[in-house]
């Protein structure tokens, strides 16, 4: 390699939907997220040491669309895909019920153990 020569990144973003079945919370955002379809664009770099051809995931961009949050002028949040993962994980998964629940109380929310 040239000494002092410019590496360029090579980058893509992607899009996705993802469904969220119960509130949910991320770091970005005060409170819960209120269950529902989110668009979610994600950031990626080649991988230049990789054997193959691989991303790597920087960053998210989860679009909101629910009136309070546009009337507060939040239009997209941005997520580390780690982040937004483990939501995904913890929203999905039946044996973190009570895992799930407790985050929901904790944000005030009412969960599914108390909603009937």
């Amino acid at each position: 390699m040239l000494e002092g020569a410019m590496i360029m990144s090579i980058t893509r973003t992607t899009h996705r939907t993802v469904t969220f079945f119960h509130p949910f919370h991320l770091s970005c955002h005060d409170g819960l997220l209120r269950a529902g379809e989110y668009e979610v664009d994600t950031l990626e770099k080649l991988d230049i040491e990789a054997a193959t051809r691989s991303y790597i995931k920087l960053e998210c961009q989860l679009h909101l669309w629910s009136e309070e949050d546009l009337a507060q002028g939040i239009k997209s949040l941005t997520v580390m895909p780690q982040e937004l993962e483990a939501a995904l994980a913890l929203d999905s998964d039946p044996l973190r019920e009570d895992e799930r629940n407790r985050m929901i109380k904790s944000f005030g929310g009412v969960s599914e153990d108390t909603a009937a």
